[in-house]
């Protein structure tokens, strides 16, 4: 049973696009996005709405309407990826765990610096939608759904969900000795490494390739 969730609860938004990417980006979603930074901020009194925005970055397969194949040949007729960067704000309900999001995204390719990630700018989009974060806000289960619409270079909306996976550990030792494992001599003892949960339950390590200097991110998935 997952008794601690190490990151907030954190929420937003998609894409981004290059053109060579790591063969695990092509996973069954349709896209695959990781949360770099977020600010956050609690408004209101009697139902507090817990207001953030986010960078994220991440691949798209080839083909979806985040990769359009004709997009992707006058770039790199070789590449099976692309490379997406997205803003995306949210503002849900404490006391529902519902609200809703929107946000901006780019595909970019290589430009000015190879050895960086994807910087130059080959199309633009938006996306809106609404977020159900309930089981993470109210019961602590370290994920949320969203429902959305996305449009690239003012083309036509494309319906899409997405599944976000906030990184979480669990206690190695019982729980009323956690607080003294902790303030012991071995912390790093006490508590799993961080770690995502799979649709069915069962949980998979975040990998060194998904954390950002260091910290796990949270995972977005999209599928068309």
């Amino acid at each position: 049973m997952i008794t601690q969730i190490r990151a907030a609860v954190i929420l937003l938004l998609l894409f981004a696009v290059g053109l060579a990417a790591p063969g695990y980006a092509v996973a069954e979603p349709g896209a695959k996005l990781y949360e770099l930074t977020e600010n956050m901020s609690l408004k209101g009194k009697n139902n507090v709405f817990r207001r953030a925005t986010s960078e994220l970055a991440g691949f798209a397969k080839l083909g979806t309407p985040l990769c359009p194949e004709e997009l992707v040949k006058q770039f790199n007729p070789d590449a099976t990826f692309c490379f997406l960067n997205a803003t995306g704000s949210d503002n849900i309900s404490l006391r529902t765990g519902l609200g809703t999001f929107n946000g901006t995204f780019t595909v970019v390719v290589q430009g000015d610096n190879a050895v960086d990630s994807p910087e130059l700018v080959v199309a633009r989009g938006n996306f809106d939608g609404l977020m159900d974060f309930s089981p993470a806000i109210l019961r602590m289960t370290p994920f949320g759904t969203v429902k959305g619409h996305l449009t690239l270079d003012g083309g036509n909306a494309t319906p899409f969900t997405g599944i976000f996976r906030l990184p979480f550990v669990v206690p190695l030792v019982l729980e009323a000795d956690l607080r003294a494992c902790l303030a012991g001599s071995n912390p790093e003892t006490c508590l799993s490494p961080a770690l995502y949960l799979n649709d069915d339950g069962s949980t998979a390590l975040v990998r060194e390739d998904e954390k950002a200097l260091g910290y796990p991110t949270v995972r977005f998935e999209i599928s068309f």
